[in-house]
């Protein structure tokens, strides 16, 4: 963990590579950028500082992406896992630099700061944006489903990490939460917070329009998961979309990522639809292990159908139980329900879609299931206190035969 001076000396570093950039936008004062901000964010490196000289096309700031392993997102999307980004890229836009819209150094990197370590200092933004999955997965009457495709698990994870950005970025989020930034009490020897509310009301009064709709920082990871659940479906569609929104993306991180995802969208199409199950001759078993290694954490190798059953019985019992004793001034208590609900309903779905089960094991899996999914929407539309105390019986006696 740093000191505040050694945080006080990389911030001042900073200072000096903006100063640097802004006369001469070279690669050197790039590298440079990129060393302060390792020195000042430790664990969390920087791969590469891109600067993009946009003329025509709209203002975009700063586009700090994170760089996030899909494995380990699937990971954090069904357990309880936390995920912190270690890894992110940095995109300056030249407009930052504009003289018209007047950003003095201090602005520049105030924003910088704000961006980056909002992304990386904790595990929140990655919660944030699961929470928002399993709201979707919840408001769709959906489960995610498990696939050992790395195309499909790269498809979800541009929308994991776009969402990502945007809980992050002072360009997307606006100034509404600068007052809770974990910066504004520590950096004490500038004027961090005023030089940040500063920079925004500069970009807007020259005209830059600034995302302030708090609900578009989901509306790619949506879109993705539509697709993520229908690529037959939507396959067209993405192709078509992907090459429009290319050509009128400033960023050159963004332009990147749409390619990716266009010739994932293509692999598929030679791939393993999700909905088959079929083997695929391009298994990613790096994926495949990982996924193995979540379903046994659920139903060991070794367990029989009874076995499963009943520790799916007993997970239902388990919700039923925290659900009646969810305490509603904790703000993570229904969504960690809700999540935990998600989960067992994919483990479920995904065992029912793997293994043959007869008739009367089929039916004890579908009716817990639904008693699931009746419960997430119970959570969902606020209520939560729904004893049920012919269900437990039910299954303890059927456990009892």
């Amino acid at each position: 963990m740093f000191t505040k001076t050694q945080f006080k000396n990389a911030y001042e570093d900073i200072e000096i590579c903006i100063a640097n950039i802004k006369m001469n936008p070279i690669q050197k004062y790039f590298d440079d950028l990129k060393f302060s901000l390792n020195k000042m964010f430790g664990e969390a490196k920087c791969v590469s500082v891109i600067y993009t000289e946009n003329y025509d096309k709209l203002f975009f700031g700063t586009y700090i992406m994170p760089d996030i392993n899909p494995n380990e997102m699937i990971q954090a999307i069904t357990s309880t896992k936390k995920l912190m980004v270690t890894k992110y890229t940095v995109e300056l836009d030249s407009k930052l630099f504009d003289p018209s819209i007047g950003l003095t150094n201090r602005e520049i990197t105030a924003i910088i700061v704000h961006d980056v370590g909002s992304m990386v200092l904790d595990a929140s933004p990655a919660q944030e944006v699961i929470k928002a999955i399993d709201k979707y997965l919840v408001d769709n009457h959906q489960v995610l489903k498990l696939t050992d495709s790395i195309h499909y698990r790269q498809i979800l994870n541009l929308g994991f990490r776009d969402a990502i950005r945007k809980c992050t970025s002072i360009f997307q989020i606006g100034a509404y939460n600068i007052e809770k930034d974990i910066f504004a009490d520590f950096i004490d020897w500038t004027n961090y917070k005023e030089s940040v509310l500063s920079a925004l009301n500069k970009v807007e009064s020259a005209g830059h329009n600034i995302n302030k709709n708090l609900d578009g920082k989901f509306i790619v990871l949506s879109w993705l998961m539509r697709v993520y659940n229908d690529v037959l479906g939507y396959r067209l569609s993405v192709i078509r979309l992907c090459e429009r929104m290319k050509s009128l993306s400033p960023s050159k991180i963004e332009r990147k990522e749409l390619e990716n995802l266009n010739k994932r969208i293509q692999l598929i199409d030679d791939d393993t639809l999700l909905e088959s199950n079929a083997p695929s001759e391009m298994m990613d078993y790096e994926g495949k292990e990982l996924l193995e290694s979540l379903r046994l954490l659920k139903f060991p190798i070794d367990a029989d159908v009874h076995d499963c059953l009943k520790r799916s019985k007993d997970d239902l019992v388990g919700i039923v139980l925290q659900q009646d004793n969810v305490d509603e001034n904790d703000p993570d208590g229904i969504p960690d329900l809700v999540h935990n609900i998600n989960n067992n309903m994919s483990y479920i779905k995904d065992y029912v879609d793997n293994h043959e089960t007869n008739p009367e094991a089929f039916k004890q899996f579908d009716t817990i299931y639904r008693e699931m999914a009746k419960r997430r929407s119970q959570l969902n539309d606020g209520k939560m206190y729904t004893v049920d105390y012919k269900l437990k019986t039910r299954f303890r006696n059927q456990d009892d035969r």
